[in-house]
């Protein structure tokens, strides 16, 4: 059981700091909780503080059930259960809305969807992971970067997806793969929502010192 995203944070960068030499690292968190996570790594590692943000595609009569994402400039992650409801009506007006809504909050986060990830160790880190659609295509954007290698860090993941993502990284950092995964929030004693405006806080604070 975790304490809370700060203490996972300050757990992960410990455990980095044992066994990678950083060199060039940037520090891409995914929010809103994976901001809490990566704002304590990056002050530990000494690197670049930055956000990626997907948004889960689903089906307009489904809305929690995620069958893909995309990215803020259009690259689709599809998940096992795609096309079974990529034919639905409406269907490719929920891929575009949630583009649409991707690149508005990496706007109102740090000002421009522009990225300049060459030759950069990336550091791709978020609060916890059950399936992973939003890691899966963030992976895939990353992909299309001239990155120099991608690292993830996640204090709880379950095991399933661990397996799968291992394919993808160069190395994956966790604290906890358990095989039984109902919420990220389990593994949590304080597991509060994080606001837009906390986000923005603690970037603002590390541009800041």
């Amino acid at each position: 059981m975790l304490k809370n995203r700060i203490e996972a944070g300050r757990q992960l960068s410990q455990k980095i700091l044992e066994s990678l030499e950083i060199k060039n690292a940037l520090v891409l968190a995914i929010p809103r909780g994976g901001v809490v996570v990566g704002f304590e790594i990056a002050k530990k590692l000494g690197c670049t503080l930055d956000v990626a943000i997907a948004k889960k595609i689903t089906p307009p009569d489904h809305p929690e059930y995620a069958v893909g994402a995309i990215t803020h400039e259009g690259t689709i992650y599809e998940g096992p259960h795609w096309k079974n409801y990529s034919r639905i009506v409406n269907f490719q007006n929920e891929i575009e809305k949630k583009k649409n809504e991707a690149k508005r909050r990496l706007v109102e986060y740090r000002g421009d969807a522009k990225y300049s990830l060459d030759g950069k160790t990336i550091i791709l880190v978020d609060d916890g992971i059950a399936t992973g659609a939003t890691v899966f295509v963030l992976l895939k954007w990353l992909e299309k970067q001239k990155t120099n290698q991608i690292i993830l860090a996640v204090p709880v993941i379950a095991s399933h997806t661990y397996e799968e993502l291992q394919k993808y990284v160069d190395m994956i950092y966790a604290l906890e793969i358990p095989t039984e995964f109902f919420s990220v929030g389990q593994f949590y004693k304080e597991f509060d929502q994080v606001s837009d405006n906390e986000v923005i806080a603690l970037l603002e604070k590390f541009k800041t010192g």
